[in-house]
């Protein structure tokens, strides 16, 4: 196994995170978590229209839910090779490849400096992995240099938080008890970084893509599945609050359930927490 170290290259920050009790989460929540993000697989399923045959890289593949999926429609004749820089997750996303024998291949690298090889995968996917670089520019255009002639890039990110309430009702609730705590700006490394559809465009314009399509996604974000508070301590474990969580002293952490929860409730429908949420659908080519 190819294992990265955090102390060198431009995503340091990143993969420290991603190899913290973090990434623990989102290999305990897998199951849970892939059933939440399918209809996004799909979604980028559809754009991407993966064929047997086909040699697929899914960038940021984490647990592997994606990887599996590729190879299931690739098969036979196709691989699907799985790119992330979190040692736990990859762990769990080569059990589960082992378990049901597909073609796949999953490297524990940083995708924006990994030495990619050329000319040689039909397809990079990607469900929600590609917002975390801090060079996108530069890793894009070592994603286009990877896709042979013709090849197909999709995946799906985030659009602004004001049209994403699921993360921002909870973690307004929150921001007061942890007043120095700064959330990702702008097109800084994070969960929004690509939430500007002016700033994909460019990003994959300037890294060689040509046929760019971005298409606007409007969707219900379901958190949980259960009682409120069950509900709320999934949504207090992933994502921003999560984060907000790790920086404030473990005294405050009943208060700050008691005003999530409160500005919640009002949104649970007896099985989950349901708020609305906004994705870009990202379609391009290499000429």
């Amino acid at each position: 196994m190819n294992e990265i170290t955090t102390e060198e290259g431009p995503n340091r920050d990143q993969i420290s995170f991603w190899n913290s009790d973090a990434a623990s989460k989102w290999v305990e929540f897998n199951e849970v978590l892939d059933h939440r993000l399918k209809s996004y697989s799909d979604l980028v399923m559809g754009r991407a229209n993966p064929a047997p045959g086909d040699h697929v890289l899914d960038v940021g593949c984490g647990c592997g839910g994606t990887t599996l999926d590729l190879a299931a429609r690739v098969a036979p004749g196709g691989t699907v090779t799985g790119l992330d820089v979190s040692v736990p997750m990859l762990a769990l996303a080569r059990e589960r490849s082992e378990a049901a024998g597909f073609a796949t291949t999953f490297i524990n690298a940083d995708a924006e400096t990994h030495a990619l090889p050329a000319a040689s995968y039909d397809l990079l996917f990607s469900r929600f992995g590609v917002m975390f670089f801090s060079n996108p520019k530069v890793a894009f255009a070592n994603f286009h240099g990877a896709l042979k002639s013709g090849g197909r890039a999709a995946f799906v990110c985030w659009r602004e938080p004001k049209y994403n309430p699921w993360v921002t009702v909870p973690f307004e609730a929150a921001r007061p008890f942890a007043p120095d705590f700064e959330p990702p700006k702008g097109d800084a490394p994070g969960q929004f970084s690509f939430a500007r559809e002016g700033w994909v465009e460019e990003i994959l314009s300037d890294a060689g893509f040509i046929n760019i399509q971005i298409a606007q996604h409007d969707t219900t974000e379901r958190v949980g599945d259960g009682d409120l508070d069950s509900c709320v301590e999934l949504m207090l474990k992933l994502g921003p609050v999560a984060r907000l969580l790790r920086e404030v002293n473990t005294d405050l952490v009943p208060a700050i359930t008691a005003a999530v929860r409160e500005v919640v409730a009002p949104h649970y429908d007896g099985k989950c927490i349901a708020l609305a949420g906004s994705v870009w659908i990202v379609a391009a080519n290499r000429q």
